[in-house]
């Protein structure tokens, strides 16, 4: 399970608003204001604090928070059955 603490924290460090305003259901262009290098700001942030790869393709899966949550925790749990 992904820490929403730590998500919500990364991503206000890529977009002008405080954590406590990022929710799950919130978009993360039209809502938090986040443009495309914020995006890549927040992939290289992810990608660093959980240990996982995101390819750039992958970056069209990314409309909401929630997305992003569990695009961390599907490839966290990718990542745990492959070192079982």
């Amino acid at each position: 399970m992904v820490d929403f603490s730590i998500v919500q924290q990364l991503l206000a460090t890529t977009c002008p608003h405080d954590p406590e305003e990022i929710t799950l259901d919130k978009h993360l262009v039209s809502d938090l204001d986040i443009d495309s290098f914020g995006l890549m700001e927040m992939v290289i942030a992810f990608e660093k604090e959980f240990k996982i790869e995101i390819p750039d393709r992958d970056l069209r899966l990314f409309n909401t928070v929630e997305d992003v949550v569990r695009y961390i925790e599907e490839k966290q749990m990718k990542i745990s059955l492959v070192q079982a």
